[in-house]
């Protein structure tokens, strides 16, 4: 049942919707967001839907993204409403926290019962980009005017600027990155103590060469640097566990030494271009940060080497470094294209 200010709330927001300032210069209507935010700015929160005292208590240092979208642990949607109060209470207004699972809550019904005009009060107080924040104001508004019944809403949905790029990747690595350590956990079950010495020494090699890839050598110049930089990080995680499968079941190509030979003395091309070549441009990517990348990149090479010609008996050392190079050079080709 809704208090009276809650249903005057509701309808005044109905009358916004319908009742857009003109603009005569662009000759339109336009979407007032701002006087949404004002209506809703005050609504009360029920007291039922915030955490006592001890649940406060035993959900210290939670993470409502993670509660409610099962990231690292089962999912829990009223944990993450209490956690996301605690969040918003404690002004730790991440990105994927407070406010904004409140706001998701609320839409998708999921965690705490559905409420558009409290989704709205919790959008509002969102740091977003002008349109960002128009778009997703007006995306609640006709989502509760069309009594939407579904799930899925999402701080992702209406984003316009590379920042929120950049944070929704990194959102979405956090669910590729525990689906992988779940795979890699269960391929390693069986390991013995040397095979994971091993594997740990080239983890390490590959969390160097990782990071200098994604750092040194994707565009970093746009707003949405952060999103490109993940998304390669991700490309190489990807990549890594995808060769750690193929040797489990046996089905790396086999390389000779003449094709080994063939793919170092190709990428040794590729690379020599590019660190030749007076004029050099790729946006940010400078050939000193190539050339920094390159040689941890020849570390990481060699840790495959002995971590898988140790472990798989049927592994020739030709054949891990011609795959790695194949690969490696088609990253460096793109810098010459």
């Amino acid at each position: 049942m809704l208090t009276s200010r809650q249903l005057a709330v509701s309808l005044m927001i109905g009358l916004l919707v319908l009742l857009k300032p003109y603009n005569s210069s662009a000759e339109e209507m336009k979407f007032n967001w701002e006087a949404v935010c004002a209506q809703v700015k005050d609504l009360a929160i029920p007291p039922s839907d915030k955490p006592s005292a001890g649940e406060a208590k035993s959900l210290e240092g939670c993470s409502s993204e993670d509660l409610y979208y099962s990231i690292s642990r089962a999912a829990d949607p009223e944990k993450a409403r209490l956690c996301a109060y605690i969040e918003f209470d404690q002004g730790d207004e991440k990105v994927f926290g407070g406010s904004s699972m409140l706001m998701t809550i609320y839409a998708n019904g999921r965690g705490g019962k559905r409420n558009f005009d409290l989704a709205l009060k919790f959008a509002c107080r969102l740091d977003g980009a002008p349109a960002e924040m128009e778009g997703r104001i007006e995306n609640l508004i006709e989502k509760k005017k069309a009594n939407w019944k579904g799930s899925d809403f999402s701080l992702c949905n209406d984003i316009t600027s590379g920042f929120m790029q950049g944070h929704c990747e990194a959102h979405h690595e956090r669910f590729k990155a525990a689906e992988r350590k779940r795979k890699a956990a269960e391929l390693m079950a069986k390991w013995n103590e040397a095979d994971r010495k091993a594997f740990d020494r080239l983890r390490k090699a590959a969390d160097k060469y990782f990071d200098l890839r994604s750092d040194e050598e994707v565009e970093q110049s746009g707003t949405a640097r952060a999103a490109f930089s993940i998304e390669e990080h991700r490309s190489l995680e990807e990549g890594f566990l995808a060769l750690i499968e193929s040797l489990e079941i046996g089905k790396l190509t086999v390389y000779s030494e003449k094709e080994f030979k063939q793919a170092d003395a190709k990428l040794n091309a590729v690379y020599q271009k590019i660190q030749k070549t007076p004029d050099f441009e790729y946006g940010t990517v400078t050939k000193e940060g190539i050339k920094k990348t390159q040689r941890a990149w020849i570390a990481y090479r060699d840790a495959w080497v002995s971590f898988a010609t140790g472990k798989y008996n049927r592994v020739t050392p030709e054949s891990i470094k011609t795959r790695l190079s194949q690969t490696r050079t088609k990253m460096l080709a793109a810098f010459l294209e």
